[in-house]
């Protein structure tokens, strides 16, 4: 928003805009919109790339995609929503079939209800059954993860100010709220990346808010960046072994060095591992790329990958659609529910894709300010005035950024309506 006003008062007769929506809250969105089409009306020549089709078309004359360095359709920017074959072309390869999600080479393409291949073996842990994902969590148990009270302040902003939060085994919890509504920083606190003011973290019934990052990362423990934080020298096929180490069984580097069998064996498991994920995932054509030289969305997908390499107990994915094609984010609800019930970790997933967190979610909880507005069921959370007041809008086209065209109607939050004020 800030890069945008500092754009603005150089009075440009060509603006370009590089990913508007990405990683801003549906209100945001629409304000932004707004602000597109009053500089349009002004004269103002504008080119705007967004990964979203629903966001683009609401302020763009005409539409351009590109794949590859190369263009594959120019027109008008009217009816493309109802053009998914198209869509599907273009973002998905024209070799998939109407109705899929799958293409090769496309990490996000799973559809629901379709079955995936699990991996054969899992490295090193005895944890994981022939799976290689999905673990016993039968009987009574604690919640997989449990803040209780947590605060934390940055000089005198309380970014995070006595929140408390829980996970069930297998349970997906969604967080949403506005940007600087604290949601990252709770993760932080979370994962040990910062420490808390005051409060408790328990993982499984064990206290860890003392426990660093790398300790809690070994009791099972699993974080996602909003901007996939992975080693830019690594390879794909490099980054997701480097993953995991958490269940690596020798590591003497002198047995390594003499090319001990145990050492031998120990590598071919994690070299299984990495090509069971980078199977499931549909990374085969990015294995040797190296990750400073992949795209947001791909990036995304590797993190995803080292994530399931790690096998951890729960999972805090921060934003995992930004940055994704709009086609590929409808493929990553159903992918999210696959990781789950393969695994049967907990997840707590930030998103500000409203149609994805919907879908995936069996819980809601709405942040504002650091605190914990409201939380329940998706639809209960959404139609809270509170929540539409400060994160959703009422701006269709931002808060559906990747629902199809049939559904951006229900998408609405129930009871909400426009604003003469609002965007």
């Amino acid at each position: 928003m800030l890069t945008l006003a500092m754009t603005l008062l150089t009075r440009p007769r060509l603006l370009m805009i590089d990913e508007l929506s990405l990683g801003l809250a549906p209100v945001v969105v629409g304000r932004l919109l707004q602000t597109v089409e009053e500089l349009r009306q002004r004269g103002t020549t504008i080119v705007l790339v967004d990964q979203s089709v629903n966001v683009a078309v609401k302020v763009a004359d005409r539409a351009v995609f590109l794949e590859r360095g190369q263009v594959r359709f120019s027109g008008p920017a009217a009816g493309l929503l109802d053009r998914p074959d198209l869509l599907r072309s273009v973002y998905l390869g024209s070799s998939a079939p109407p109705g899929s999600s799958a293409a090769p080479g496309h990490a996000a393409a799973v559809t629901a209800g379709e079955p995936v291949s699990a991996p054969a073996t899992s490295v090193g842990s005895g944890s994981a059954t022939a799976s290689g994902l999905r673990r016993d969590h039968g009987g009574d148990r604690p919640p997989a993860i449990e803040a209780i009270e947590l605060f934390r302040s940055f000089e005198s902003i309380a970014a995070v100010a006595g929140v408390s939060l829980t996970a069930a085994p297998g349970e997906i919890v969604g967080i949403v709220g506005p940007n600087g509504a604290g949601k990252t920083t709770l993760f932080d606190l979370l994962s040990g990346y910062i420490g808390a003011d005051r409060g408790s973290i328990r993982l499984a019934g064990r206290d860890i808010t003392g426990a660093s990052a790398s300790a809690r990362a070994r009791a099972g423990l699993g974080r996602s960046f909003q901007d996939a934080r992975l080693f830019p020298s690594l390879t794909a096929e490099e980054a997701i072994a480097t993953a995991c180490e958490r269940w690596v069984q020798v590591r003497d580097p002198l047995s390594a060095a003499l090319r001990l069998p145990n050492a031998f064996d120990s590598e071919r498991a994690v070299a299984r591992r990495v090509d069971e994920l980078i199977e499931f995932l549909h990374l085969e054509r990015y294995r040797t790329a190296f990750v400073g030289e992949l795209s947001t969305g791909t990036r995304r997908v590797l993190s995803l990958a080292c994530l399931l390499a790690h096998e951890p107990d729960v999972v805090l994915l921060d934003e995992p659609a930004a940055g994704i094609a709009q086609r590929e984010v409808e493929a990553l609800a159903p992918l999210i529910r696959q990781i789950r019930d393969e695994t049967g970790a907990s997840l707590i997933v930030v998103e500000h894709d409203i149609s994805l967190i919907e879908a995936v979610a069996d819980r809601l909880v709405a942040m504002d300010q650091g605190r914990v507005l409201t939380s329940g069921p998706s639809a209960e959370v959404l139609a809270d005035p509170r929540v539409v007041a400060a994160y959703l809008g009422t701006d269709e086209a931002a808060i559906g950024r990747s629902a199809g065209r049939g559904t951006m109607q229900r998408t609405r939050p129930p009871g909400s309506r426009p604003d003469a004020t609002s965007p």
